[in-house]
């Protein structure tokens, strides 16, 4: 006898984006969201100061594309299957990505998730 939806529903695979910086690659964080599957989320942390003007476009960019229930803004994170590390040119993680493009972000998580099944 076949699976239901319910049995079949697939784990959501948590990304913790970038801090909250207009030099962090945040928009290309968010991005990367259109070539992955459905049940990956980004999750943005901090509770430091943040610049209102460009929160607000990352605000505006989540709601035009319809994104909000993919991407989530906590004060911490303790679970998280991929860390976009945006300064790095190598990941520093096993669970680390890095990326100059949404498409490379999105390959580079593709491959973690490849790795965590």
């Amino acid at each position: 006898m076949g699976k239901t939806l319910t049995q079949q529903r697939i784990k959501d695979f948590l990304i913790l984006g970038p801090t909250l910086a207009r030099d962090n690659k945040v928009l290309e964080a968010i991005h990367a969201l259109y070539f992955l599957p459905e049940n990956f989320k980004m999750i943005f942390t901090g509770n430091g100061p943040v610049d209102e003007t460009f929160y607000g476009e990352v605000v505006s960019l989540v709601e035009r594309d319809a994104l909000a229930d993919r991407v989530h803004f906590s004060n911490r994170s303790d679970v998280s299957d991929a860390v976009i590390e945006p300064h790095a040119t190598y990941p520093k993680t096993k669970h680390g990505v890095t990326g100059d493009s949404p498409e490379a972000l999105a390959s580079a998580i593709l491959n973690v998730a490849r790795t965590a099944v």
